[in-house]
């Protein structure tokens, strides 16, 4: 009831924005206008440009299933990250792409405790490039995002947020070589998930090689990512260069990801709108345009595992009748 409950407000949310985005008709007007001029090599880039990162992110995990002594075939390793992908984009408070993995990995015999530890150690490995990286694009280009104050004021409480989760990460590896979490009681809540993350911590540091590797292939999907809108500017016409992206976007993607919209539609688009209007002068409709177009981009791979969803169901259904 409470996810429900959550996901009502929060599609009442993105839906509210999206209305207040498009109330003016001129607006609307220009948006279907700017989608029909639209330059297709660059929609076609972006939509490459986002297949990459996918495609890379499949290869991280793959380098941490083997670290957690799991080895997948390309063609399995492929499936179920993109039914995964699809549980992820499109079932929103259903079961996450995560969970998918960890049941299907299971349902083939495999250890559900390290298939879980390979997914965290995964989204570590994410979030790890995702702070480190965003800080350096940021407080990079801070002068430049500072000609907007409403911007700086945005970028500020980023460059906040992601220190301290950086200071979070800091502390519980410390705990977790510490062994700390080790003795916290076993009714404690959350006990299992820092026993998990301590698990995560150990592989790291006993695997730095591939941790490394991990780490540095997570900047390169980060700015995958962010590629697939920059292509989308560029298709609606818009020419700034590359490393302005590399600037906002992160800030536009923490922001957009906080659980109070669905899937961040409505947020990011305003975040855009504000953005691109304050530091280019580009008009609303361009900028939404842009934005929706750089978010559809990325969730359209995840049709993909729709595809491959039947081929999932039916080996998770005979490889548990089996058990």
């Amino acid at each position: 009831m409470r996810k429900r409950l959550t996901l009502i407000l929060q599609t009442l949310v993105s839906v509210a924005l999206l209305a207040w985005i498009f109330r003016d008709a001129a607006t609307r007007r220009e948006v279907v206008q700017f989608v029909r001029d639209a330059d297709p090599f660059w929609l076609v880039a972006g939509l490459a440009s986002a297949g990459a990162g996918i495609l890379l992110g499949i290869y991280r995990w793959e380098i941490f299933l083997r670290v957690m002594g799991i080895r997948l075939s390309g063609w399995e390793l492929f499936r179920i990250s993109m039914v995964g992908l699809f549980f992820n984009n499109f079932l929103v408070g259903a079961v996450g792409g995560d969970a998918v993995k960890v049941v299907w990995l299971g349902a083939n015999g495999h250890s559900k405790v390290s298939a879980l530890v390979s997914v965290l150690m995964d989204r570590m490995s994410g979030l790890g490039a995702l702070v480190i990286c965003s800080l350096v694009f940021i407080v990079g280009r801070m002068e430049w995002l500072s000609r907007s104050p409403v911007v700086a004021g945005v970028s500020n409480v980023v460059i906040v947020y992601l220190v301290a989760v950086l200071v979070f990460l800091g502390i519980t590896f410390v705990l977790a070589l510490r062994g700390v979490t080790d003795r916290l009681p076993a009714r404690m809540p959350g006990r299992e998930q820092l026993v998990n993350f301590t698990s995560a911590y150990f592989k790291f540091v006993s695997y730095w090689r591939a941790t490394l590797s991990a780490s540095l292939l997570s900047c390169v999907i980060l700015v995958s990512y962010i590629g697939t809108f920059y292509c989308a500017a560029r298709a609606f016409g818009v020419h700034q260069p590359f490393v302005d992206f590399l600037a906002f976007m992160p800030a536009v993607d923490i922001i957009a990801a906080m659980p109070v919209s669905l899937g961040g539609f409505g947020v990011r688009d305003q975040l855009f709108a504000t953005i691109m209007g304050d530091l280019y002068g580009i008009p609303v409709a361009q900028a939404v345009s842009i934005s929706l177009c750089g978010a559809f981009m990325s969730l359209a791979w995840g049709l993909v595992g729709l595809a491959l969803l039947p081929s999932y169901r039916r080996t998770v259904k005979e490889e548990t009748e089996a058990v």
